[in-house]
């Protein structure tokens, strides 16, 4: 079986007051990167790694948001965010070519915080289960990126 070796590339920061998010990315599986993520949007976090990719496979590149109480958003009286703890997708590269708007295509799917979630079905408030278009991570949860090998056949099936 044909094999590739991409280099990926991400940019990831946060948008805190009191403590840092933590980001585990995995390929699939596979565990690559595990730590809190303390980059600022002008200088963020670039986490590289290599991986072994199988041609005629498909591959998820996942990004497991954790960190997040319910301590680390603050709100006022009105229901206004004062302050929160964000974690958030700068830029994504795969073998040295930015995905750019295809990071959209990415899937995240929250962990809704208790008794909160609860709350909001009580109010009447249905909670999407999962978002496209999502580059700012505010629950806990994981965003997930689906692509296959070889990567440069599927980039030209999915640019355009």
């Amino acid at each position: 079986m044909a094999t590739e070796k991409l280099k990926f590339k991400l940019e990831l920061y946060a948008t805190m007051w009191d403590k840092p998010p933590h980001a585990e990315i995995l390929i699939n599986d596979t565990s690559v990167f595990k730590k809190d993520i303390t980059g600022t949007e002008d200088k963020p976090d670039l986490i590289e790694f290599e991986h072994e990719l199988e041609e005629e496979k498909q591959y998820n590149l996942i990004i497991k948001r954790s960190g997040k109480s319910s301590s680390q958003t603050v709100i006022n009286e009105k229901g206004d965010i004062l302050k929160d703890q964000l974690l958030n997708i700068k830029r994504i590269e795969i073998d040295e070519i930015d995905i750019g708007a295809l990071v959209y295509e990415g899937v995240y799917t929250p962990e809704y915080p208790e008794p909160w979630a609860t709350q909001q079905r009580e109010a009447g408030n249905d909670l999407t289960a999962s978002f496209k278009n999502v580059t700012k991570i505010g629950h806990n949860g994981e965003w997930q990126f689906t692509f296959s090998s070889p990567f440069y056949m599927w980039l030209l099936e999915n640019l355009y």
